[in-house]
């Protein structure tokens, strides 16, 4: 936009500079970070999709600043704002008119950030704030860490080990190479040197170690790397087409949103196989993130009827009566979100007059007024609510169930909210609102009242709202207050989530020298977001309770049984929350975290009035941090505390190793744990300790840097564990990406935590596939084939190692070179690519109902040091008998048909012929899903590879070609070789003399010393204990 003229032209994003004024028209993507100074809509809103940004795909609202709505600009304007970052919610800016000097704060709601697309709107104008790697779509392109597993970091040492081992090798050749230079027999010798002059046995040794370094190339196998890769690419293809990992979501607008599992990264698919750590969010990764309003508590008196399925598990765990569900009235209203049947709140409603109708009128007018939710126009002319998160929109539903619908808001100069009140609309101007933050952890609103006064509303965490109550007993009841904080533990009881709610009369006065200073926060440049939280807690106080909501988040299906299986499969899980300790507690029994038999270990500080120990336990107590007098009487009281629990589980877990124990853990006593591990590093570890010897931990409380410092304490006490994070939103990202793995949830609250993750699972219950069926698999291949590829290099490489003590060390070489490099690609690649992407050793079926196999995994039984050198041994031995072998037969039996005597080259094609039928006999030995795929695989690699392209080969020569193509050295071979009998007894008697001891070794092994994964394969095939069970 011309600044002067006020013309408009198409530019390119390139051309795009800070200060221009852009205009952006409708389904548009913004090219640049803008704040918004003019909008189609009279009211200067905007509607943008974020997708881009955060996978959320609902309209977000974005307008130009009240006081800069229609307001024309000249020219001396200018723009401070803060300097270019990556964080998506937050802006801090001032715009300042040149002609009158007015300052206008800007916020994240006036900016339209690079990569959004406009929607809904005509058009807007904005200024360019950030341009190219400044805008903040741009800051956050930063890579995600890089994980590497741990199958790769063994294959690094064992590529340096076996480089090490090729040096050795190739010292010993130098070594002997010079002894025999320095023989006079051999210096005298003018057939070996011709016109050459003898070598020296110091040069001998250098040239030769040289010349055998050249030779022994294939010792490290540099095909590994690719065919790993290749390897788990196919494996991340199957992975996503099973079918008992998919999942699909209906919304209210009937579209179907589908989520397969989805492998984003497929370095980790191995690693999948050895997780021994699990940390899990809960709301929306273990529940649905679907809420539902079930009971509120309005002055003191509790409403709501029947009890939830984690209520009926408490009250069962509890011996106390179980109620009967509540029987709904045809006459009540069916409203989403909501799952309330209380027939004494039903005549309150209907009853003006009621003593406790007033107050129940305050509580809904606090919930219809007291949030961000944006109406929408669904289907059949209802209104559908697009809430930031569902709790709010559970709340707002809640208040419209009960006669307070809310279903109009438009933002102007003055914002403000229509709802329909028992059949009339009234309009409220909404003043301010003061945001939810997870460090405030409550949302407040000023409204002015159809009557002219001023109403603060407030919802938030119990914990912060009783702070901030008059402690005027005239004005808060005590015996209110504690019948309210009754209901909160009856409602933690049944698993909901619980919010107090409370108001306040604002004098204007009162309100107008808060809203000065309020704007003055606004428009600050430095520490903005502190100053204005600052500003809100000076009118949030002095409050007078309302009542308390209680919100139910249901399971998801099969979380109980995945959790259950993983701890049996070894598996430690850790659920990571925000909720009460208690409500985390009943949620952590509802989903099997936690069960009845247990021993409860709780390391609880922040929640007054509960002890840390646990009933029955005679620990010692841990009191709130805060009362110690300094940093060491915190540390000693950690310490005395985590000494106590060590102590307590280590009697009584062992005295019964059948027992399982557990421990609990709120945000305060980390928060120490974390202080006081900066004097004593000691904390860490018997932190660390004794969470290793429970079988689950919930941590209650705890913020999303908790969350990922947690997971980076035990990544770092126990360096050689696998550890896996799973969450649905964007507080979860820190968390995924510091563990080793990240799993994402599909959720509802947008796309973050999958765009950070390697792997994306619909829901919950797809983790127990993932890990025990698919993780296990992975794991398995990749340890064969890494094994095998060396394996197989030794027994290709080695012979020519022993053919130099034939012929004095000299660096011959019998192998013809381009049968030589095709080893690895064409005779050898095909049977192991299949083993290490479709061969099961236990069914899917068995896998899952017998989680305890999963330990193999975990206990390192495929693949370690000691298990890859006992393959290393397999593969020198194997070279042995394939040199030795035909090396004897054929130094007795060397004429053939027609008196020819089979030469050096003729050596070398049997020798590996050999190499590649041993090698392959030896994969047979290992694959365990025979489908006729691997037939194929094996009948590719010898017929038409090594056997037709030796008769090719043998068949013709032609000199012409390049040197790696010509054929001359092995012309007529073929013939000669495969039309003796010695050639094929030596081809038997080698490939069974390697065969047979490996043979017999793992037979012996599965027989007496079977792991569980021989078990579960005697299982998969229909054997059990030794007989055959029907099918």
């Amino acid at each position: 936009v011309d600044p002067v003229a006020g013309g408009v032209s198409d530019v390119k994003w390139t051309d795009v500079t800070v200060g221009d004024i852009v205009e952006v028209r409708n389904r548009d993507l913004i090219p640049a970070d803008l704040i918004l100074i003019a909008s189609s809509d009279a009211n200067g809103l905007a509607y943008v999709m974020t997708a881009n940004l955060d996978g959320e795909t609902n309209l977000k609202l974005r307008q130009v600043s009240t006081d800069m709505n229609k307001r024309k600009f000249g020219k001396g304007c200018t723009l401070k704002c803060e300097l270019p970052n990556n964080h998506l919610n937050n802006f801090e800016g001032t715009f300042t008119d040149g002609a009158d000097q007015s300052s206008f704060p800007l916020s994240n709601q006036n900016m339209l950030l690079r990569g959004t697309q406009l929607r809904n709107t005509e058009f807007v104008r904005g200024v360019v704030t950030f341009v190219g790697r400044d805008t903040k779509i741009q800051m956050n392109a930063a890579k995600s860490p890089l994980k590497m597993s741990s199958l790769t970091k063994l294959g690094n040492f064992e590529t340096v080990a076996i480089f090490g081992a090729q040096c050795v090798f190739c010292l010993v050749c130098g070594i002997v190479a010079a002894s025999y230079a320095n023989q006079s027999a051999i210096q005298d010798n003018s057939w070996i040197w011709g016109v050459d002059k003898p070598e020296s046995g110091g040069s001998s040794l250098v040239l030769k170690f040289f010349t055998y370094m050249l030779i022994f190339t294939n010792f490290i196998p540099i095909a590994h790397v690719v065919q790993l890769d290749l390897a788990k690419l196919l494996q991340s293809i199957m992975m996503t087409k099973d079918l008992k990992c998919y999942h699909e979501i209906t919304d209210v607008y009937g579209n179907v949103s589908q989520f397969p599992l989805e492998a984003r990264s497929s370095e980790l698919n191995e690693e999948l196989g050895m997780v021994e750590y699990v940390f899990s969010d809960k709301t929306g990764t273990l529940t649905c993130n679907v809420m539902e309003f079930r009971k509120c508590s309005i002055a003191g008196v509790s409403y709501g009827q029947g009890t939830t399925e984690i209520g009926r598990a408490f009250r069962f765990r509890n011996n106390l009566p179980i109620p009967a569900e509540p029987v709904r009235s045809p006459d009540d209203p069916k409203t989403p979100n909501v799952n309330f049947v209380d027939p004494e709140m039903s005549a309150i409603l209907a009853d003006k007059s009621h003593p406790r109708a007033q107050r129940t009128h305050e509580f809904f007018l606090s919930l219809a007024l007291n949030h961000e939710v944006m109406p929408e126009d669904g289907p059949d002319g209802q209104v559908i609510l697009s809430a930031s998160n569902p709790d709010e929109a559970a709340l707002v539903y809640a208040a419209k169930h009960c006669g307070r619908a809310f279903f109009k808001r438009v933002r102007a100069k003055q914002e403000e909210v229509t709802l329909n009140i028992e059949g009339e609309d009234v309009a409220f101007t909404i003043l301010h609102n003061l945001e939810f933050s997870s460090e405030r952890k409550r949302s407040s609103v000023i409204v002015r009242m159809a009557d002219g006064s001023l109403m603060l509303f407030t919802k938030g965490a119990d914990n912060v709202i009783l702070d901030l109550l008059d402690k005027d007993p005239a004005v808060n009841d005590p015996a209110m207050l504690e019948a309210t904080k009754a209901h909160l533990d009856e409602y933690v009881n049944d698993g909901l989530r619980t919010l107090l709610v409370a108001q306040a009369v604002l004098p204007e006065a009162r309100y107008r020298a808060w809203a000065e200073g309020m704007h003055a926060a606004d428009i600050v440049l430095e520490n903005r977001q502190q100053a204005r939280e600052q500003a809100m807690a000076g009118i949030e106080k002095d409050l007078v309770l309302v009542g308390a909501t209680a919100i139910e988040d249901k399971l998801q299906d099969g979380v109980g049984d995945a959790i259950s299986s993983l701890r049996k499969g070894g598996v430690k899980v850790w659920m990571l929350t925000g909720d009460k300790v208690g409500t985390a507690v009943n949620i952590g029994f509802s989903c099997e975290l936690v069960t009845k038999e247990m021993l409860n270990l709780r390391f609880v500080a922040g929640e007054a009035g509960q002890p840390s120990e646990l009933k029955g336990l005679n620990l010692p107590g841990l009191n709130d941090l805060s009362s110690y007098e300094s940093a060491s009487a915190t540390s000693q009281a950690i310490k005395r505390q985590l000494t106590a629990l060590l102590s307590e589980v280590k009697s009584v877990c062992g005295a019964d190793p059948s027992r399982e124990a557990c421990l609990v853990v709120d945000t305060e006593a980390l928060t120490g744990l974390e202080a006081g591990m900066q004097a004593d590093r000691e904390l860490g570890g018997l932190f660390i300790t004794l969470s290793g010897l429970v079988k689950s931990v919930i941590c209650a409380r705890v913020s999303p840097k908790q969350k990922a410092r947690i997971v980076k304490m035990v990544r770092e006490a126990a360096p050689e564990t696998v550890t896996l994070s799973i969450g649905d939103g964007a507080n979860d990202v820190p968390m995924i990406q510091t563990a080793h793995i990240g799993i994402g949830i599909y959720g509802l609250e947008g796309r973050q935590a999958v765009n950070a993750s390697d792997y994306a699972i619909g829901q919950f219950r797809f983790l127990k596939s993932l890990l025990l069926v698919h993780g296990r698999w992975n794991h398995r291949r990749c340890a064969i084939l890494t094994n095998y590829l060396f394996y197989k290099n030794a027994v290709l490489v080695l012979p020519n190692f022993f053919l130099g003590f034939y012929c004095i060390m000299s660096g011959s070489f019998f192998y013809y070179d381009t049968f030589y490099q095709f080893f690895n690609t064409i005779f050898t690649s095909l049977p192991i690519l299949y083993l290490a992407s479709l061969d099961q050793d236990v069914s899917a079926q068995v896998a899952t109902a017998k989680p305890e196999i999963y330990r193999d995994g975990i206990e390192r039984v495929f693949i370690s040091n000691k298990i890859f050198w006992r393959w290393m041994a397999e593969g020198f031995y194997s070279s042995i008998i394939v040199f030795f072998v035909p090396l004897g037969a054929f130094s007795t039996f060397n004429l053939v048909a027609g008196g020819q005597v089979l030469g050096f080259w003729d050596l070398g094609m049997l020798i590996f012929f050999l190499d590649v039928v041993v090698v392959t006999v030896r994969l047979a030995l290992e694959i365990c899903y025979w489908t006729g795929i691997e037939i194929v695989c094996f009948a590719l690699s010898l017929v038409p590879g090594l056997w037709g392209m030796w008769f090719m080969f043998s068949a013709q020569v032609d000199l012409s070609l390049p040197g790696f193509l010509s054929s001359y050295r092995i012309y007529g071979t073929y013939e000669i070789m495969f039309g003796t009998g010695v050639f094929w007894l030596t081809v038997l008697l080698t490939t069974v003399t390697c065969t047979i001891p490996i043979f017999c070794f793992i037979g012996a092994k599965t027989i007496e010393f079977p792991t569980r994964s021989d078990i579960g394969r005697e299982m998969s095939k229909g054997w059990l204990n030794g007989v055959r069970t029907p099918s």
